[in-house]
């Protein structure tokens, strides 16, 4: 199965090293939302920044970014995708 990375950019990026084995990209998709509502239902911030200034972005394991989500459209109160 192929792996997926789910890095944090704000100013600087905070890397996935290690990584999620999924079956497709629907699946990595789906993951990521999972975790960006995971976070943002936690706290309304992180590392002193609000969640609306960060991007999830996925990559492949050869570093090719495949998508990225706005942390912002998964904040509670917003229509989460």
């Amino acid at each position: 199965m192929p792996m997926y990375y789910f890095h944090l950019y704000d100013d600087a990026p905070l890397r996935d090293d290690d990584g999620t084995e999924l079956i497709n990209l629907a699946a990595a998709h789906d993951h990521a939302a999972g975790v960006a509502r995971e976070l943002t239902f936690k706290s309304a911030d992180f590392m002193q920044e609000k969640w609306s200034k960060w991007t999830m972005r996925v990559h492949d394991h050869e570093g090719t970014e495949l998508f990225s989500l706005a942390m912002s459209d998964f904040e509670p109160g917003n229509h989460n995708p």
